[in-house]
């Protein structure tokens, strides 16, 4: 059960809803609402902010369409404790202000928890509002000023991108068999990107590395000559890139055109298989924290999701975003989160539930996917995959890589 309530100052509001639910709606309205209407016999309202406009829509939209892949086939087959998910859905347009607006208005709606939250300065501006309200916010941009130290309410469900820093570094010391490399980075051009970059500085002091650059790497596609022309400058051993899938492509084809033929390596929000089919570069290789749509597994949850995938007929949305993949860890992680709370689920319960939680996966990430009290960060580690010519491969015989916001000397976490 979907309420798309996208922004009622630009479109009208959408209710997917059976005349019931209307009713129970209706009638929490007239009693005046409030955090207690988790309590009632209707339906779990769920929160969801992305960026669904705009330039950066393609990564908003595609978190919500995997978000909303998990919560449709929990709903088709009987829903959590015997009630449906209703999913009420506002559009952030990628700005901190407008995020505002939004969750207010979730919370108006009273739902129990807000998901979402792809853009790190949105989810950094919206957090203070939640809050206020003791509403449990699962991010996929948060970055890592809101994660670290870790708040009661606020989680993320894939690295940040400040964590990709340790299994980056971790990984070009292993493909170039060598501790002491030089290497040019990239860090995208946000707050989570600039703190991307401050961690690499940081290893490099520590581990004895040399960066030789470092420059901002765009959020949307456009002109990267300028980026490309000073990544490449004095040769280094190895380029490490915070390139989303949209800009990543022009970004890997100047580099080649200006003759740089050495390992390039992304980070995990610019990983999808679409992405590395286009560009086609064996030397290109990228970080993954979960399996994404791979018809060939044999893993048990991952061929549950291409299952899903193909009945959704979204194969070539969830092979074109990372975020799709995430959406969909949010679901899963939303949907075990309200079995564990309960009939009677309200806000505070939840985030109970939340500083305690363990999500199966099986085998669509590494390791099921933990929060505890001193732990809001639910991936820890992942493998890096390049493209062989005809398929997509894990490179170093899938060792895994560890990362944290909390720590730059994480270790992988015991399967």
């Amino acid at each position: 059960m979907r309420t798309n309530n996208l922004s009622g100052r630009r479109a009208g509001r959408i209710v997917r809803a059976s005349g019931a639910a209307a009713l129970v709606v209706t009638m929490l309205a007239a009693c005046g609402g409030g955090s207690d209407s988790g309590t009632e016999d209707g339906p779990y309202k769920i929160g969801f902010v992305g960026s669904l406009s705009g330039a950066v829509a393609p990564v908003g939209t595609a978190l919500l369409a995997g978000f909303n892949l998990a919560i449709d086939d929990v709903n088709a087959n009987g829903g959590v404790n015997g009630r449906e998910i209703e999913v009420v859905t506002e559009d952030d347009e990628a700005d901190a202000s407008a995020g505002i607006t939004a969750v207010r208005a979730l919370a108006a709606e009273d739902v129990l928890m807000v998901a979402g939250a792809n853009i790190s300065t949105v989810a950094e501006g919206i957090l203070p509002t939640l809050e206020r309200e003791e509403i449990v916010l699962l991010a996929q941009g948060a970055p890592p000023s809101i994660l670290d130290p870790v708040r009661r309410t606020m989680f993320q469900i894939d690295q940040t991108s400040s964590s990709n820093a340790q299994p980056m570094t971790e990984f070009a010391a292993e493909l170039l068999g060598k501790e002491k490399f030089s290497a040019g980075i990239g860090p995208v051009d946000t707050p989570a990107g600039v703190a991307w970059g401050d961690n690499v500085e940081t290893l490099a002091s520590d581990k004895g590395f040399t960066i030789t650059s470092r420059v901002s790497v765009p959020v949307t596609p456009g002109d990267v000559t300028a980026q490309a022309q000073r990544l490449v400058e004095g040769s280094p051993d190895i380029l490490l890139l915070e390139a989303p899938d949209g800009p990543l492509v022009a970004l890997v084809e100047k580099i080649r055109d200006l003759g740089y033929t050495k390992p390039i390596v992304n980070f995990s929000f610019g990983s999808a298989s679409k992405t590395l089919e286009t560009i086609a570069d064996p030397g290109l290789y990228v970080f993954r924290t979960a399996a994404q749509y791979d018809p060939l597994s044999e893993d048990e949850g991952t061929k549950k999701f291409v299952e899903l995938v193909d009945a959704a007929g979204q194969a070539d949305q969830a092979r074109s975003a990372t975020q799709y993949t995430q959406g969909y860890l949010m679901g899963l992680t939303v949907v075990k989160a309200l079995e564990e709370c309960g009939e009677d689920c309200d806000r505070a319960k939840l985030a109970d539930v939340f500083n305690d939680l363990e999500v199966e996966t099986g085998g669509f990430t590494p390791s099921p996917l933990t929060f505890t009290e001193d732990d809001h960060l639910a991936t820890n580690s992942g493998s890096f995959y390049s493209w062989d010519g005809s398929a997509i491969v894990v490179a170093l015989d899938g060792q895994q890589f560890a990362g944290s916001v909390y720590t730059l000397e994480a270790e992988v976490p015991s399967s």
